[in-house]
């Protein structure tokens, strides 16, 4: 039988499960804390730092308080349609998972007897026109509808929302987001993105969306004893022991962000596993951190 523990215990290159999260335990909690307070908020920092991780753990806190949770990725695109597509099916399998629950008395779930009232089909790719033409504001209404229906706050995440100002049809979007939710407190909006030259032209002029969203920039290190903490128990895990001094090479390396250090992390791990070892030394991680380093070269320039 495969044993998966290295590649569940030692996550790199996306996002964490929020049980395996190192280190940004206050950053859950204040974003949490700011979406039962009705702030719309976009957290933002460099790539591979945990921002879609941070957002992922805090909607999964909020889905357990009861708070519906419509999460999408924004996908990389020309135009708006594959987002407003995907706003469309999430907000429809919410609905229609409260009506199968028998949560709701009607005979159509409310997104679809919504989008039926509209002449919105449930397909877009049924809609013709150019950019601009599509039905964005009601599609983006939909999260409202939700909320409605089930008389429960909702969380619309947008994961990489910088993707968008580069849509055709990006500054009619992020406009429609602004004119929807800025002061509603039943939908609360949170984003992420790491594009800070996107990300600023978001938040100014045209597009202003800074007057939706609060800004809460992710530190990109973890502090020293907080990876001492979380590596030494990961390994501990894996059935492996980690010897003071490796531990030390990790934690140096990887600077405190924690995209190379789990990367060093789970080639000294995978190192052992294929010596058949129990013990993990300096030597050892030495070798795994230049195995690491090739990656994050190659990761760089991919």
């Amino acid at each position: 039988m495969m044993d998966d523990r290295i590649g569940r215990l030692f996550p790199a290159g996306g996002p964490v499960p929020v049980d395996l999260v190192i280190g940004r335990k206050g950053d859950i909690e204040e974003i949490v804390r700011r979406s039962r307070e009705a702030i719309h908020t976009m957290l933002t920092g460099p790539r591979r730092i945990g921002k879609t991780t941070v957002c992922a753990a805090v909607c999964e806190q909020l889905r357990q308080d009861g708070t519906v949770v419509v999460d999408i990725e924004v996908p990389e695109r020309t135009d708006a349609k594959d987002l407003l597509q995907l706003v469309v099916d999430r907000s429809n399998r919410i609905s229609r998972s409260g009506a199968a629950r028998g949560l709701l008395r009607v005979a159509l779930p409310l997104i679809e007897q919504t989008l039926a009232d509209q002449g919105i089909p449930l397909d877009l790719g049924q809609l013709a026109g150019q950019p601009g033409s599509l039905p964005t504001r009601k599609i983006l209404a939909l999260p409202l509808a939700l909320s409605e229906e089930r008389d429960q706050p909702v969380v619309l995440f947008l994961d990489e929302l910088q993707r968008a100002a580069d849509y055709a049809d990006g500054e009619q979007l992020l406009g429609d987001l602004v004119d929807l939710y800025s002061g509603n407190t039943k939908v609360v909006v949170l984003v992420d993105g790491s594009d800070e030259r996107a990300l600023d032209g978001m938040l100014g002029a045209p597009a202003q969306f800074g007057k939706l969203v609060d800004r809460l920039i992710l530190d990109p290190r973890i502090s020293a004893d907080i990876w001492r903490m979380g590596l030494a128990e990961r390994f501990v895990q894996a059935g492996l022991e980690l010897a003071p001094e490796a531990l030390e090479k990790l934690i140096e390396f990887g600077e405190g962000r924690p995209y190379p250090t789990m990367t060093a992390a789970r080639y000294a791990a995978l190192g052992a596993r294929k010596l058949g070892s129990a013990a993990v030394e300096a030597f050892d991680v030495q070798m795994a951190i230049d195995e690491a380093r090739r990656h994050l070269a190659e990761d760089d320039h991919a």
